[in-house]
């Protein structure tokens, strides 16, 4: 895969950063970066349908408000109600971004995953399990769920919480794949009857945005990982084909805080106040690319339409999701009174739609 000379100035920057972190990391972590683990080879799950679809089109849910247990409930609705998981009897695993142990926006906010998790007990889910694994330099996750807050939340809601680098792995492959044909992902989430992707809306200095398809590289063995293989040009493309590992039944990203410069591990935050939900993971990564752009401040993401985004573009060529803007209802509605400025924003994401 070819890439620009600023793409290899970006990518020897990172490795710079990289390389003395892992030297100085505990024996585990290269552990895990020199050996594959033990793990069966498993088949691929097929894509299922997205439940939430209306005349055609992936149906995205926008809400504003200050309550993360209106706010979340409210979207759900939008889409269609929880009821078309039919999670009743299931375990219902919930993937936060937990990259390290910093507030949000670098990672996802702990009381959008309690919403969730209590929807999901309330639903009928017979286990609900709060599981990712953390940035390869901030390891141990463990350490990072109980910083952030998430395992507290978690466990008051009566979840299971999984550090993913301390639990068992399956080996994927993937013939159709461009840059990764082999992998090993976690077996937790694979084997989970429901995933509901749970990721925080940033920019990104390598891969240009963090959101639904960047959230699931948490769950990938580090030895696979894009950042391990820095030097390649193929980074958006990884990110995709990693994602036919899993396929969440619902995306839930959380905008209450968006990372709108720098990142992933720390930027410029804004108070965005709103969550994006949908059945489409793609769908949700198009409104989420709209938005960061309506703020003008990240270079890598201006000057293309979003459907050009490599990530983007990839995943929709391998049908997890839609490639166009045309192909996406969305719909919104504030719980709290809305200042001027969510308006205007929901006007910008729509125009941006309609020119993929």
């Amino acid at each position: 895969m070819a890439f620009s000379r600023r793409e290899l100035f970006n990518n020897a920057g990172f490795g710079l950063l990289l390389l003395p972190a892992l030297m100085r990391s505990p024996r585990t972590i290269l552990g895990h970066l020199l050996f594959d683990p033990d793990g069966p080879l498993v088949p691929l799950k097929p894509i299922p349908d997205n439940p939430y679809r209306r005349n055609g089109r992936s149906i995205v849910a926008i809400v504003y408000g200050k309550d993360t247990r209106r706010m979340l409930p409210r979207a759900v609705d939008l889409l269609g109600g929880l009821d078309l998981l039919g999670m009743r009897g299931k375990r219902v695993l919930l993937k936060p971004n937990v990259l390290n142990d910093q507030p949000p926006p670098s990672t996802t906010n702990p009381l959008v995953v309690a919403a969730m998790a209590d929807m999901a007990k309330a639903n009928g889910a017979a286990e609900v399990v709060v599981a990712d694994g953390s940035g390869i330099i901030r390891l141990p996750t463990s350490a990072n769920l109980t910083s952030t807050g998430m395992r507290a939340v978690a466990e008051a809601a009566g979840a299971r919480v999984l550090a993913l680098e301390d639990e068992p792995w399956v080996k994927i492959e993937v013939p159709r794949a461009q840059t990764l044909r082999q992998f090993y992902f976690s077996r937790p989430v694979y084997e989970s009857d429901v995933v509901i992707n749970m990721p925080v809306i940033k920019t990104h200095r390598f891969a240009e945005y963090s959101c639904s398809l960047k959230n699931f590289v948490g769950a990938v063995h580090p030895r696979y990982r894009p950042s391990v293989r820095f030097w390649t040009g193929d980074w958006h493309e990884r990110i995709a084909e990693i994602n036919l590992a899993v396929h969440p039944a619902l995306t839930v990203a959380d905008g209450t805080t968006t990372m709108i410069e720098g990142g992933p591990t720390s930027g410029t935050p804004s108070k965005t106040e709103l969550v994006i939900c949908s059945g489409d993971r793609v769908a949700v990564d198009l409104v989420a690319i709209a938005l960061l752009r309506s703020f003008g401040t990240w270079p890598k993401l201006q000057g293309k339409r979003i459907g050009d985004q490599r990530q983007i573009k990839r995943a929709a060529a391998l049908g997890l999701g839609v490639g166009s803007g045309q192909d996406i209802e969305l719909v919104t509605e504030a719980v709290d009174p809305a200042p001027p400025a969510f308006e205007r924003l929901v006007e910008h994401i729509r125009r941006e739609l309609r020119s993929v």
